[in-house]
């Protein structure tokens, strides 16, 4: 091991991560790719296991960090790091450090940095949380500053970190790197993309004087210069008064210098460097193939002609950018992607097959065979983004398609009207013909139908019309997935049944008519009484809407169980696996058990984020049924939410007979008439909309239990740890490793660190090819000074208490209080019927969430930025629906 204990950086690149960890890596990568490096040499992982080993560590510090928490990471910091500074370095880890800090030059000043093995990885930085030591020169002195660098390893925030990014605290080495110290006139940081806006055609490089731990620790503005890409040009330049820096002192360590006169607020890079840096930039993200974070220093006397000379003195990948959407695009137009989680009202990181068992769905990408074939939709940290790019070549579209999204999530309508508005916009986004045919192809004959319905036909019809036809291709679909074998047969099946593109067009002719005769009502009422009180009260209390339904039978269910002490017994056991197995060997009480059974037998398949096939479905894990039964026992009276819906039903044909009559009143019977079809139309349409979505939840119940069939079989060859696991591999790879017998267990363990990382990432609603996140919210002026300003989608006002919550698998919400959520889905419906309002950071004027809030004559609020963290539960807050914005009343 003894060659081991020290390694150059000419000796070293990427590969060697578990010798030299992530930065000691990244220069030896840098150094061999022919950078301008400052040379150096690692102490490596051995030498500190060595030195651990010879000092009896390791079981000391697994025994004392095994406990750590946050309220004893600060004490057990401190006994570790308190013990390894004590420890002595083993001498042959310590004579080899002496000799190459000769062949270095022990004459020089160096820089010694911790570089640890999980440091500067994909998914972690771990930048600043571990030390380092400047301008140290001297044996003893390079020693004392090695022995620290270990110890650091187990700084506070070292230990938080590990903790909060899941990595073993036992199994993370300390490297050490030393470096000979550079002594910088200039600094600073460069990000080969805009870290602000994720925009990957920009560069932002931070500039001040002297060393850069000055901008690093915040010490000092710096300027800015934001360098673009596809022009050659710097694009801008952001002059800061430079009050400060911090430089090397004689015999060792650094000062604090201020800076004063006409140096303060100059220009520190001249526009020739600038360029310079940023080339150079550009060919280091290149040589790693992504966006890169870069630590670099300007000097002078180095170069042989005494021109200042850039040094860069570290790289890593940009760990905060929300990554692109993949397959990679091959052309250099402008691409625009929308999130369909966004669409689908849930935010969350979506399994690999999950986003697959989408693909399959969607009516694009007929033709892909393998996950990089998709051209349309794409998958980006696990989120589901649709190319509209070519879409929005059409002048047309660009105006229709916020409009349309106004309906599902209003920021990103905002989002697209700000970007597609850009100057030069049309010029980049790439126009294809074929793409625009097939787009009108598809969508013409489903506008004639809806046309049709709203002209001709009898709407009363239409909620029985679409039971018929959910029944008929479930029914197929079952028989068509049972019929398969087992292997890559089933797996066609599970393709064919999957595939909605005709169910879409069957089913939107039959939502179309809804949507636009709601418009029509707005816009009439408007015009003819300069008003739009009726049309929001009439499209609430619906009959028919499936989600709806639901919530009254929970209701109808809750109403059972509280007159049965037995009953709540058995709910309020916290063994939901058994629930089902409990109430069918419960003697007596037929009629709850005959309610119970048909109320599964519907919606067996609903889930809290449902989308994402993965998700346990209440026929697989009833707690969150099971929870919102017992809530609406205990805090609800008997049969009010029957009496609620009741009303508001009476309310809103109260509502549609006083639009009619005043329309009549003032303009005559014809316009009357005009309104009175589109109320009826309205009335019997709007409740279909629900009913897609029920029919593909359905869909992919059938569909999961055919891959989890499979997953058996697999399991049982060795090829798959767990069943569960194979919604961490995406359909094509399963495909093949069928086809091949081979395991996917390697793949399944990548695929849930990536997971773990996905889940803290914030996926924007709209993104480009470019990375940028192009973001909008609502301007207004007129509102109370604290206002939370969001979008009205339901009126009236409530004041109450606030209930936030993130997942309803762990919450209920009490009778009156007000349900504040990220986003809703009809797996969130038994909330719903206790609250009395509703406010989510996503949402527009026809998600479910809304209409659902409608139809049980709540008001609400949608679009409001992390709402739930701006929120907290128990806090009393107003809800004003007609206006759009909330107020915290109580702090």
């Amino acid at each position: 091991m003894e060659e081991h204990y020290t390694l150059f950086f000419n000796d070293i690149d990427q590969r060697d991560l578990p010798l030299v960890g992530g930065k000691g890596a990244n220069l030896g990568e840098m150094t061999k790719a022919g950078f301008p490096v400052p040379y150096g040499f690692c102490v490596t992982t051995a030498s500190y296991q060595e030195f651990l080993r010879a000092n009896n560590l390791p079981a000391y510090i697994a025994e004392t960090i095994k406990d750590a928490g946050l309220e004893t990471i600060k004490t057990i910091g401190s006994a570790i790091r308190e013990r390894l500074r004590m420890a002595e370095i083993p001498q042959s880890v310590k004579e080899a450090v002496l000799q190459a800090l000769q062949k270095s030059g022990a004459q020089h000043y160096y820089a010694v940095r911790s570089s640890a093995t999980a440091e500067d990885l994909a998914f972690a930085s771990f930048a600043g949380q571990q030390d380092t030591y400047l301008n140290i020169k001297g044996e003893e002195e390079v020693l004392d500053a090695l022995r620290n660098c270990w110890a650091s390893l187990f700084t506070d925030r070292a230990i938080l970190y590990r903790m909060q990014n899941g990595i073993d605290q036992e199994k993370v080495y300390m490297s050490v790197v030393v470096q000979k110290m550079i002594f910088p006139e200039v600094s600073g940081i460069m990000f080969t993309a805009d870290p602000v806006s994720g925009h990957r055609g920009l560069i932002s490089i931070d500039a001040g004087y002297g060393l850069g731990e000055a901008l690093v620790s915040g010490l000092v503005s710096p300027d800015i210069y934001t360098f673009n890409k596809a022009s050659g040009q710097i694009q801008s330049k952001s002059i800061a008064e430079k009050k400060l820096a911090i430089l090397p002192v004689p015999g060792g360590g650094t000062e604090k210098v201020a800076i004063t006169g006409e140096k303060a607020t100059r220009q520190v890079l001249d526009d020739s460097l600038i360029q310079d840096l940023a080339e150079l930039g550009k060919a280091i993200e290149q040589h790693y193939g992504c966006p890169q974070d870069i630590e670099w220093c300007l000097s002078s006397g180095l170069s042989a002609d005494g021109s200042p000379t850039l040094s860069i003195l570290q790289s890593r990948a940009i760990t905060s950018l929300y990554p692109l959407p993949t397959p990679l695009p091959q052309d250099d137009a402008l691409h625009v992607y929308v999130s369909l989680n966004h669409i689908q009202v849930m935010t969350d990181p979506i399994s690999p097959l999950g986003i697959d068992m989408l693909r399959l769905m969607l009516p694009f990408d007929k033709s892909a065979c393998s996950a990089e074939e998709y051209q349309r939709v794409k998958e980006a940290a696990g989120r589901v983004y649709i190319d509209i790019s070519e879409i929005l070549a059409l002048k047309t579209a660009r105006k229709a398609f916020p409009l349309f999204f106004k309906n599902v999530d209003a920021l990103a309508a905002e989002a697209m009207t700000e970007l597609t508005n850009r100057t030069g916009f049309t010029d980049r986004i790439k126009k294809d013909e074929k793409t625009v045919k097939a787009f009108k192809s598809f969508f013409k004959p489903i506008v004639f139908k809806a046309i049709q319905a709203i002209l001709f036909k009898r709407p009363e019809g239409a909620i029985q019309s679409i039971h018929d036809y959910i029944e008929n291709r479930v029914r197929d679909a079952e028989k068509a997935i049972e019929q398969a074998k087992p292997g890559t047969d089933r797996l066609e099946a599970i393709r064919r049944t999957a595939d909605f593109t005709a169910d879409f067009k069957n089913l939107l002719p039959r939502l179309m008519p809804a949507i636009v005769s709601f418009k029509a009502l707005e816009h009439w009422e408007e015009k003819l009484l300069g008003s739009r009180n009726y049309t929001s009260i009439l499209v609430t209390g619906l009959e028919g809407n499936i989600t709806t339904e639901m919530g009254l039978l929970i209701g109808d269910l809750a109403d059972q169980v509280r007159r049965s002490p037995d009953l709540i017994h058995e709910f309020e056991n916290e063994d939901y696996g058994t629930l089902f197995t409990r109430i069918h060997n419960l003697p007596g009480h037929e009629t709850f058990k005959e309610a119970f059974c048909t109320f599964m037998a519907k919606y067996d398949m609903r889930a809290a984020g449902e989308i994402d096939m993965a998700k346990d479905r209440w026929i697989e894990h009833p707690e969150p049924l099971a929870k919102s039964i017992l809530a609406i026992v205990h805090s609800a009276p008997e049969g009010i939410h029957r009496q609620e819906y009741q009303l508001t039903k009476e309310k809103a044909l109260k509502a549609a007979d006083d639009l009619v009559k005043e329309v009549a009143d003032k303009h005559g019977l014809l316009k009357a008439k005009l309104v009175r079809r589109l109320i009826r139309i309205v009335r019997n349409y709007l409740p279909v909309r629900e009913h897609p979505k029920y029919l593909i939840m359905k869909l992919i119940l059938l569909c999961k239990r055919a891959f989890l069939a499979e997953a058996k079989y697999l399991v049982e060859k060795g090829l798959l740890a767990t069943e569960k696991d194979i919604f961490y591999v995406n359909f094509w790879e399963l495909y093949q490793a069928i086809q091949d017998n081979h395991s996917l267990t390697g793949l399944v363990e990548q695929r849930k660190e990536e997971c773990r990382h996905y889940k803290k990432l914030s996926a924007p609603r709209l993104l480009t090819s470019d990375g940028e996140e192009p973001k909008a919210s609502y301007q207004r002026e007129d509102l109370p000074v604290g206002s939370l300003i969001g979008m009205p989608v339901s009126s009236g006002r409530v004041e109450g208490i606030a209930r936030v919550v993130t997942d309803p698998a762990q919450a209920s919400v009490n009778k009156g209080e007000i349900l504040v959520a990220p986003f809703t889905d009809p797996g969130w419906t038994p909330l719903f019927i206790n609250a009395s309002g509703l406010v989510m950071e996503v949402g527009g004027l026809l998600t479910h969430g809304t209409v659902v809030a409608r139809e049980y004559g709540i008001p609400a609020v949608v679009g409001i930025t992390d709402v739930t963290k701006k929120i907290r539960t128990g806090q009393k807050i107003r809800v004003e629906g007609d206006a759009g914005y909330i107020l915290i009343l109580d702090e």
